[in-house]
């Protein structure tokens, strides 16, 4: 009978000792596995989530792009029609279609070390008997002319450069001339309507741009004795630009 009750503690000593032992490492694997099973679960709900946006975002591009092209076809088709009755009405008229050629320049090295505002360019399409108007980003950029036989970009703040402009709303003239600092129009009539903020283009007059190509704004106005001068802030200084493009704004 002892060796009944002794033989069964021994038996309930051993199972406790197992269970310390065993449970919480069976225990641990459950969790473990548990863990694995909601990291898969919400790392698959969060792919279809990313997956669904993705094409819901696709799909309304694609919706703003069909829109967009619904627009512009009309748009593109009266201005094929209108490009055809323009080149008609040079025809009878005996006149040459304008069409301006863009080419893409890139940057060599600096003329002098220490001059920012000149610059050695490849242009293998380059006319040393032309001066081209330079573009960078759409605006102008400055010139490019011959020097020694070869293509120089001469930016906008040297004082090289000399275009003709045109002022605000109501086309105010004038010339704008780099000074190493700024911009500045020079010649403008007493009674021409400037104002600070008027935005300033070329006028096409100088046979270097065409009309409208877009320099910056009027920062200050200042009063001379004959004519009236506007310092003009540029919307780029291409300083760091590697590409240009030359423009060849005559006849072809």
């Amino acid at each position: 009978m002892i060796k009944s009750k002794l033989l069964f503690v021994l038996v309930l000593v051993g199972l406790l000792f197992t269970s310390i032992k065993v449970v919480p490492s069976f225990r641990n694997k459950v969790l473990r596995f548990s863990n694995n099973v909601k990291l898969a679960y919400l790392t698959t709900k969060q792919n279809i989530i990313d997956t669904y946006n993705q094409h819901s975002k696709q799909a309304v591009r694609i919706k703003e792009l069909e829109q967009e092209v619904k627009e512009l076809r009309p748009k593109a088709l009266i201005a094929d029609s209108l490009s055809m009755e323009l080149k008609k009405l040079l025809k009878e008229t005996n006149l040459r279609y304008h069409h301006p050629s863009l080419y893409l320049v890139k940057t060599l090295s600096f003329e002098k070390l220490g001059n920012y505002t000149k610059l050695w360019l490849d242009f293998k399409q380059f006319n040393s008997k032309k001066i081209y108007g330079l573009l960078y980003k759409g605006y102008v950029a400055g010139i490019v002319k011959e020097k020694d036989g070869n293509p120089l970009a001469v930016l906008e703040l040297d004082p090289e450069v000399a275009l003709s402009v045109y002022i605000g709303n109501y086309k105010a003239q004038g010339v704008i001339i780099g000074n190493n600092t700024n911009l500045v129009i020079k010649y403008i009539q007493k009674n021409s309507i400037v104002k600070v903020g008027d935005e300033v283009i070329t006028s096409g007059k100088d046979g270097i741009f065409l009309e409208g190509v877009k320099i910056g704004r009027v920062l200050k106005i200042t009063q001379k004795e004959l004519y009236n001068e506007a310092i003009v802030q540029p919307y780029i200084i291409p300083t760091k630009a590697i590409y240009f493009y030359a423009i060849d704004p005559h006849i072809k």
